[in-house]
């Protein structure tokens, strides 16, 4: 008769349970540190065309204006928000000193047009640069010295006659 061999033992002990548990546990901490980790490098080699400036043009720095109330030449009455890009502070804050001032600077721009003249394809553009005109002159402000740069104008309601 052959003699049999038991099945040969493995020599090795049993994973248990605990061992695979902590496993796990130390797998899903490591994802979670280093995917985001690994996300904000892969993120550092990308350009995004907003995060830097050009250098040739500063960044605006909106001055935010009160609610503007006018009326047109002929009558109609228009609402709107207005914010100017200033960049010097000098500028800034005489702007800010006499909102009122501004203000009624900004309606005179509006009262010197009708409603067909703000209705126009050009009406915002040329209410705006009119703007723009009279606070730099207002201000004291030469050609080639930087003064308003731009005048953003949000919300223009015009109401209906």
């Amino acid at each position: 008769m052959a003699d049999t061999l038991p099945p040969a033992a493995d020599d090795r002990p049993p994973v248990s349970l605990d061992a695979r548990r902590l496993w796990l546990i130390g797998a899903g901490l490591a994802a979670v540190l280093l995917v985001p980790l690994g996300a904000a490098v892969g993120l550092s080699w990308v350009e995004m065309p907003w995060a830097e400036n050009d250098g040739r043009t500063p960044p605006p720095e909106w001055v935010a204006l009160p609610q503007l109330r006018a009326t047109t030449s002929d009558g109609v009455v228009v609402r709107a928000r207005v914010a100017l890009d200033v960049p010097g502070t000098l500028l800034k804050n005489t702007i800010q000193r006499n909102t009122q001032q501004v203000g009624l600077l900004l309606e005179l721009s509006v009262a010197s047009r009708t409603r067909a003249e703000l209705g126009s394809p050009d009406g915002m553009s040329t209410l705006s640069q009119d703007m723009r005109t009279r606070l730099n002159a207002y201000l004291g402000v030469e050609d080639g010295e930087p003064g308003v740069q731009s005048v953003a104008i949000q919300d223009l309601l015009v109401k209906p006659q």
